[in-house]
């Protein structure tokens, strides 16, 4: 049995078997103590070394699968205007291959945490509201620092406790769903705010001159709160917009 495990976030796992040390993760955390470590091979596949202390053992080859949903949600996300972007830890051609795939110009890899983090401030500086979607260790931490994040169903613990949303469902199409329903609310705000400050500006000073009797004062007062009620009701229902 494995024992001694520890998991260095971004890298990979170390461990002790039958007094052997044992590591299994990315190729720079394993090379740091097997030099004679080969490349990988030349399939486009997400490589995982795994060596016994200076002793190159197997490259472990695994492939992405997308989901169905995947490509559909970021084409309308690009048609709405927002720019997608890809960070991995992967510095094999997995990364890329996948971009391409899901229709996303930018992707950076071979990220660790701290580097994804890095990139996020940077765009926060720059004034872009950043929304993260992750479901890993390694993006828990990103996660937290976005302005929105979504982890999926199946995300580690650690990423849906950073996470402001979890897709319980799994559907990615929830993301824009929130999007375009954070865009309405906000929109029904301006419009509440609006109203009450263009009826107020005008109602106000008519009572205090005392054009208005208390009574068309009371039922406008409540005639302008069911109207701003009214108005924000509208956000219970599903929209495309």
């Amino acid at each position: 049995r494995m024992e001694e495990v520890n998991y260095q976030i971004g890298a990979g796992l170390e461990g002790t078997l039958d007094g052997h040390s044992y590591r299994i993760g990315s190729e720079q955390f394993c090379r740091a103590k097997a030099r004679a470590l080969p490349p990988p091979p030349d399939e486009p596949l997400y490589w995982i070394a795994l060596c016994r202390e200076a002793t190159p053992l197997a490259w472990i080859g695994l492939a992405d699968r997308t989901r169905v949903e995947a490509a559909p949600v970021v084409e309308a996300a690009r048609a709405a205007g927002l720019t997608v972007e890809l960070l991995t830890g992967d510095s094999s051609q997995q990364g890329p291959l996948l971009a391409q795939l899901l229709g996303i110009d930018n992707v950076r890899t071979g990220l660790d945490p701290q580097q994804k983090m890095a990139h996020v401030r940077a765009l926060q500086r720059n004034g872009a509201i950043v929304a993260m979607v992750g479901d890993g260790l390694n993006d828990a931490p990103v996660l937290s620092l976005a302005d929105a994040s979504f982890a999926v169903a199946n995300a580690t613990d650690l990423a849906r406790t950073q996470a402001d949303f979890v897709l319980v469902d799994g559907d990615l199409n929830s993301i824009l769903h929130t999007w375009r329903t954070a865009r309405k609310c906000r929109r029904v705000i301006m419009q509440n705010i609006a109203w009450a400050l263009s009826y107020n500006a005008c109602a106000i000073p008519l009572a205090a001159m005392g054009q208005i009797p208390p009574w068309a004062a009371a039922i406008g007062m409540s005639a302008s709160s069911l109207l701003v009620v009214a108005n924000s009701l509208r956000l219970n229902s599903r929209t495309n917009q």
